[in-house]
């Protein structure tokens, strides 16, 4: 009985044992489970708020033309309507052909999409719509190939389906690849085991920027793309390559994509394998007749009609300056229109921008958010890090509507946020407060430093405002105290003055203008001739001590320049405060 006792517990302990081991893997098993699901949940996330931001994007850009230049031609048909439903058609189209790539995903998903097969000379086809890339090419400084070993190649296939399938990785090429770069389209055949099993090898070759080993697996799922980040050279949804492959697999044909590793010859390669055939039982000749000439080639030949980028723009010399930061051609023609009452000046992307900003110190920026090189958030915070360029406004115009986005631009500076498509009256009357607001800070800081703005009317106090910054009122004082240092000395200038604080005299003339309303020299006279007022209230300082002090050799022109801008002599002037 001991024994079997013995055995009895033995037992029991191994089973409990193996039990909890049991229900640990489990356990375990049930955990690595939940947490891949939750992975895969934030993925997916992840990639639906791409998704949405992406599309968000390509709806609102052209939107914002379509319905900003049909305001524009009901208000003044004879300026623009030529130019306007140019640019409203051609944006239409671009809305046409995103939305006609979805339906044919979720068709083709569904197993709803048909070929329309027919024979006809593939050869002819192909170098068709290259030489239609090859001017679009030209005008961007690349070169566009045809390399082919026949002149002609009868097969039977779907031209519409075809067509979709190289314009879209004819654009991508294109896209992706530098000025005086090449694109190599080569078209050939290989030897199957017999005659019958002949294929169409295509290859669309660039010497672009490449994709990464990691991502060239994941170029072909839908919506995803090698930059989601704001800064990406290229728009798009990531809907293309999903579709071309897609396409391709109803031709009962195969896609795969080649770039060389890190450290070789940069591009990429897709290469397309095709079934040749021929239907004999529908038509015995050769089928081939290119009426897709002018409709679908639209969406190439729209792009050498687009308004060019123009480097400054002159509406009014006398009104301020405002720099538009956009990288597309419509919007910029767009916006450009709603702002002939203003000088403009134009940056293609947020580092052009910047650069234009630091040069010219305008008066005012309208930016977009996704620009390549360089976002709007980015260009703003760099803006507002600048000693030179930090007063100036910043409107930010964008796609991206949601409210993260929103308080992320007001985070890095932004003074205004408008969502695409804008309404014209509300970026006026932004443009015209955020202007006004300025003229309030020009009165402050002449108060602080001293200068009087005109008659006493306005020379009433100026509450100071949050909206004061702290670097401005440090600027101010650093140029006050440059130019305090050296009242004395009568030989003082702005050109010392500029290199002093460590700028050109064009960029110190505009920031001072902004700032106070007033030019360096003319800021260099009121502190010289306040200082002259502060030492007349001694009676003790000479006339010519004082204009010596305040940086004036010549007694005789110290008194001309006073009378000229207070009404009163020296001696005038201290008999009436005395």
């Amino acid at each position: 009985w001991a024994y079997l006792i013995y055995i009895s517990i033995a037992g029991l302990a191994l089973k409990s044992y193996f039990s909890f081991r049991i229900n640990r893997a489990k356990l375990q098993s049930e955990l690595l489970f939940e947490h891949q699901e939750a992975k895969r949940i934030r993925d997916l996330d992840t990639l639906k708020t791409q998704l949405y931001a992406n599309i968000t994007h390509e709806f609102r850009t052209p939107l914002t033309v379509i319905l900003g230049m049909a305001n524009q031609i009901k208000n003044s048909p004879s300026t623009y309507l030529d130019s306007g439903l140019d640019m409203i058609a051609r944006n239409g189209n671009n809305l046409l052909k995103l939305v006609n790539e979805m339906l044919d995903l979720s068709k083709l998903e569904s197993g709803k999409m048909t070929l329309q097969v027919k024979n006809g000379d593939f050869i002819s086809f192909l170098r068709y719509h290259v030489e239609s890339f090859q001017s679009l090419a030209a005008s961007e400084h690349k070169q566009f190939h045809f390399l082919s070993g026949s002149d002609e190649l009868i097969v039977a296939f779907d031209a519409e389906k075809m067509r979709q399938i190289i314009t879209n990785l004819f654009s991508n090429a294109l896209k992706f690849t530098p000025a005086h770069g090449n694109v190599y389209v080569s078209v050939s055949q290989d030897a199957g085991a017999t005659p019958a099993d002949r294929n169409l090898v295509l290859s669309i070759k660039d010497t672009g920027i490449g994709i990464p080993e990691n991502q060239i697996v994941h170029i072909f799922d839908r919506f995803y793309q090698l930059d989601n980040s704001q800064t990406r050279k290229a728009e798009g949804t990531g809907i293309g390559l999903a579709l071309t492959k897609e396409l391709v697999k109803l031709m009962n044909g195969t896609i795969e994509a080649k770039s060389p590793p890190v450290g070789a010859t940069k591009g990429t390669e897709f290469i397309l394998h095709f079934p040749i055939f021929t239907i004999t039982d529908v038509a015995t000749e050769p089928v081939f007749v290119p009426s897709y000439k002018v409709d679908d080639v639209a969406e190439i030949s729209e792009k050498e009609t687009r308004p060019a980028y123009i480097d400054s723009i002159t509406y009014n010399a006398e009104q301020p300056l405002i720099l538009l930061v956009e990288d597309n051609a419509d919007v910029v023609a767009y916006t450009a229109s709603c702002l002939q009452e203003y000088k403009i000046a134009v940056g293609k992307d947020g580092a052009e921008g910047f650069d234009i900003a630091i040069d010219a110190i305008p008066d005012l920026i309208i930016t977009d958010v996704m620009m390549p090189y360089m976002d709007g958030y980015e260009m703003c915070d760099k803006l507002r890090r600048d000693e030179r360029t930090s007063h100036i406004p910043v409107i930010m115009l964008t796609a991206k509507a949601d409210i993260a986005s929103k308080l992320e631009g007001i985070e890095k500076g932004a003074d205004a946020y408008l969502e695409k498509p804008f309404h014209k009256e509300e970026l006026l009357l932004r443009i015209k407060k955020l202007l006004e607001q300025r003229k309030l800070l020009q009165q402050y800081y002449s108060r602080q430093i001293g200068i009087m703005q005109g008659g006493d009317e306005n020379n009433k106090p100026v509450p100071e405002s949050s909206s004061i910054k702290n670097t401005e009122n440090e600027f101010i004082k650093k140029i006050r105290e440059v130019v305090e240092a050296n009242f004395s000395n009568s030989e003082f200038s702005v050109e010392k003055l500029c290199k002093l604080v460590y700028m050109s005299h064009s960029q110190l003339h505009r920031k001072l203008e902004a700032l106070t309303d007033y030019s360096p020299n003319q800021f260099i006279r009121m502190l010289r001739l306040n200082k002259a007022k502060e030492l007349l209230a001694d009676p003790s300082n000479s006339i010519s001590t004082v204009a010596q002090e305040s940086g004036y050799n010549d007694p005789s022109y110290f008194a001309r320049i006073f009378k000229q801008e207070t009404g009163h002599t020296p001696q005038e002037w201290r008999n009436r405060t005395l």
